[in-house]
């Protein structure tokens, strides 16, 4: 589940959690799969966030499970090292994105996620 800024919706995510108005009202149920117009109406209301399924955007840049490589891991953890919990998490975080690319591997998907074959 991911909470992201309504820009950064697009059609076919499905929501987390109901949109619901200041006072309440819910606008879209949990688990509505978003189109184009409903995007754009929930804009004309001035709802700034939804709460998605799953982690779809990589908001600022540090978690895109695709192209993480050990070399990030160890830049983004280089200050932590003496932290045993820290390293210990490190190290999941490791294993988490080397057992993701296998897997997208094994349904021939290139390292940013996307297919391997030619479009129709």
């Amino acid at each position: 589940m991911q909470r992201i800024p309504l820009s950064y919706a697009a059609p076919a995510m499905v929501l987390a959690k109901p949109v619901q108005r200041d006072d309440g009202m819910v606008l879209l149920a949990e688990g509505t799969e978003l189109t184009s117009s409903l995007i754009t109406r929930l804009q004309s209301m001035k709802i700034e966030h939804i709460v998605v399924e799953g982690n779809p955007v990589d908001l600022d840049g540090t978690l895109s499970e695709f192209n993480r490589s050990p070399e990030d891991l160890d830049r983004l953890f280089r200050k932590l090292t003496d932290n045993d919990f820290m390293m210990k998490l490190k190290s999941y975080l490791d294993e988490y994105f080397q057992v993701r690319q296998a897997a997208n591997a094994s349904q021939g998907e290139d390292a940013d996620g996307e297919s391997g074959e030619l479009p129709s």
